[in-house]
This record gives C-alpha cells, sequence and structure tokens, in this order.
C-alpha cells in the first residue's frame, strides 16, 4: 500500500475518533441537562435555561447546574427590581411589591454564599424564602386588580427558583 494512502487513512481514523469523541462528550452533556431537568416541575424552562447558558456546557455534574439556575433566578429578581423601579403607580401593591423582590435578591444572594459553602439545607430554606416572597407581590397585585407585566416576569421567576429546589434537593441528597 502507497505510505501516502497509509498516512491519509492513519490521518482520517484520526480526526473521526476525535469528532466522534466529541459527539460523545456532547451527548452526555445534554443527557445531564436532560436528566437534571427530568427532576423539576417545570422541564422546559430548565432545559431551555440550562442549554442556554455557556456555564452549563463545562458541567460535569448537577451541582454546576443547580449554580447555573440560581444564578438565573436571581437575575430574574433583579429583572423584576428593575421594572418595578420603572413603575409610574405608586399605590401600596407596587411599594410592597418591590420590597419582597428587594427581600427575594438578598434571600438569592445568602443561596449564593450557602451553596458555594456547600450548605444545601441553607439553600432550600433562603430559595424558599425567596419564592415566598414573590407570592405575596403577586397576590398583593391580583389583590389589586392590577394587571402588570410584573406577574408574567413573577411566574418565571417562582418557576426558576422552583428550578434550583429540585436540583439542589437532589445534591442534598433528599
Amino acid at each position: 500500500m502507497n505510505p501516502n494512502l497509509k498516512l491519509f487513512f492513519c490521518l482520517l481514523f484520526t480526526l473521526c475518533s476525535v469528532n466522534q469523541c466529541r459527539n460523545v462528550a456532547e451527548a452526555q452533556k445534554a443527557d445531564l441537562i436532560t436528566s437534571a431537568c427530568d427532576s423539576t416541575l417545570y422541564k422546559d424552562l430548565c432545559k431551555q435555561t440550562l442549554q442556554s447558558d455557556k456555564e452549563s456546557s463545562k458541567a460535569t455534574d448537577i451541582g454546576v447546574l443547580a449554580k447555573v439556575a440560581l444564578q438565573h433566578a436571581l437575575s430574574q429578581a433583579k429583572q423584576i427590581q428593575g421594572q418595578l423601579s420603572k413603575q409610574n403607580d405608586k399605590s401600596v401593591a407596587f411599594k410592597d411589591c418591590n420590597e419582597n423582590y428587594n427581600g427575594a435578591s438578598e434571600r438569592l444572594k445568602e443561596s449564593v454564599t450557602s451553596f458555594q459553602s456547600k450548605k444545601y439545607g441553607d439553600v432550600l430554606t433562603w430559595v424558599s424564602a425567596a419564592m415566598s416572597n414573590s407570592d405575596s407581590c403577586e397576590n398583593g397585585l391580583k389583590e389589586m386588580g392590577k394587571a402588570s407585566p410584573i406577574l408574567s416576569l413573577s411566574t418565571t421567576f417562582s418557576q426558576l427558583c422552583s428550578i434550583v429546589l429540585a436540583l439542589t434537593n437532589k445534591l442534598a441528597g433528599h
């Protein structure tokens, strides 16, 4: 056999092997996200959130995914705070919502700190408290009959928190 032809086939085989390994690694990452999200109530939002985040693409375990979900929940809380600050409505409901989301953001910041220390029980407590803050806001707006874009953002926030709780529960062994 021609030495150049041998070299060609050897290179071709090597390239195919490298590409195959890359495909396997990508499939494993997708399987990790799918597996993690299957334990949540909001599977589609979970997959969408995690697959859109570059940090998730480096994930080797569910801990990284839980941390990413937590960061997205915190980002959503900050976005809601920004929306609330733009409201011209100075009613009690919006004032209470602003306070509630300030509290929710603080609870999630505590969660990040607890997560870094692997104090998963504390993470569960703080994220649950943040969800309660969000629920209080939603209930206040609904009672006042206020139609607001805050309600849809708040729903997404609660769903993200639920995802964090589900993933953290897996880490905590619950």
